[in-house]
């Protein structure tokens, strides 16, 4: 199957000037890789506080250098209208149209970032038909090779029962192994987790410790929790 050249991504050609000129700063070209991985951080608080705005610049920045993993994030953030990107489904499918059989091609060879994505490709169906189990097989991969949101993601699906049996120590498992990462959001949900004892035994300080956690990476809810409980 061939892949057709990429179709220019709306608004992006002035980002590819920029994109270009800020790699030349220090007489380097940008590393989208490195690029990806900061925009990652950015949006699960893994590099300090949640949702930063950065996520967003960098990420369009990154996929105007044509890289195939940020230009399938843009797809993602499109699809649901994360990041302060305006949802816009069909920009998100046909962006990962082109790119899928790509991105197969990288998970397949063990890269985390591609797993995740060929995850969500089959959860949103994105290039893909959507396909539950085989999003879950995906994120399973992912995760196992340390993919944080692979391991929120795997957290969600256990405690929903959403294409998998619902088992809440498992989402308890997968949740430690994300909000131990950093991730803000599971974070959260471990404090709620043991504060309810839901797959755990209840324990009011496990539950205020990552409260506290996820509150110090900027998540409103894990202060209003904290607020409730009277911990601040």
């Amino acid at each position: 199957m061939s892949v057709r050249l990429a179709t220019p991504i709306r608004a992006l050609a002035f980002s590819l000037v920029f994109a270009l000129g800020a790699g030349a700063v220090h007489g380097q070209q940008a590393n989208p890789s490195a690029m990806l991985q900061d925009v990652v951080g950015f949006y699960t608080g893994t590099s300090g506080t949640v949702d930063d705005p950065r996520a967003h610049d960098l990420l369009v920045e990154a996929a105007a250098t044509g890289d195939v993993l940020s230009r399938m994030w843009l797809a993602r953030c499109y699809s649901r209208g994360r990041m302060l990107f305006d949802r816009d489904e069909e920009q998100a499918r046909a962006i990962a149209s082109e790119l899928i059989d790509q991105v197969a091609e990288l998970a397949v060879a063990d890269n985390h970032e591609a797993a995740f994505l060929m995850g969500t490709a089959y959860a949103e169906g994105l290039g893909v038909e959507a396909d539950q189990a085989m999003a879950i097989a995906w994120y399973h991969r992912a995760a196992d090779l340390d993919n944080v949101l692979a391991q929120h993601n795997l957290g969600n699906a256990y405690r929903a029962g959403d294409g998998v049996v619902r088992d809440d120590g498992i989402a308890v498992y997968w949740y430690r192994r994300a909000g131990g990462q950093g991730d803000a959001l599971p974070a959260f949900w471990l404090g709620q987790m043991y504060e309810r004892g839901e797959g755990v035994t209840a324990d009011r300080e496990e539950a205020l410790r990552w409260y506290r956690d996820s509150a110090g990476r900027g998540n409103g809810r894990a202060k209003d929790a904290l607020d409730r409980l009277g911990a601040r």
